[in-house]
């Protein structure tokens, strides 16, 4: 069965992170509550963590999730996320809408 996200890429990220906070695996480990040997084959990307290890992972790594499977989440296209939310709008409050989102971009440019 095919991998839902990159555990190769994921597990190199892993190691960086524990690598740049100088923890060895054992004390990397031991903060993510899993064994010395789960973390390495996590961080060799033989193996992918369960949700709860992948939480624990992250908390103790200090980085977000997003961090360690950027290059497997797939990209949000914001425009039509914002267009779709706009049409369900009245117009009125479309209109209102609009006018808020040009003052903000003039406001930061």
């Amino acid at each position: 069965m095919e991998q839902p996200f990159n555990i190769l890429l994921m597990g190199e990220r892993l190691r960086s992170c524990r690598v740049a906070r100088k923890l060895t695996m054992k004390e990397f480990a031991e903060q993510c509550g899993i064994s010395e040997r789960y973390l390495a084959d996590i961080e060799r990307g033989i193996k992918a963590p369960k949700l709860e290890t992948f939480v624990g992972i992250v908390n103790a790594a200090g980085v977000s999730p997003e961090y360690l499977l950027q290059d497997s989440l797939k990209a949000v296209d914001t425009g039509n996320l914002v267009r779709d939310a706009l049409n369900t709008l009245p117009d009125e409050q479309q209109e209102l809408f609009k006018d808020f989102i040009l003052r903000l971009v003039k406001s930061m440019g």
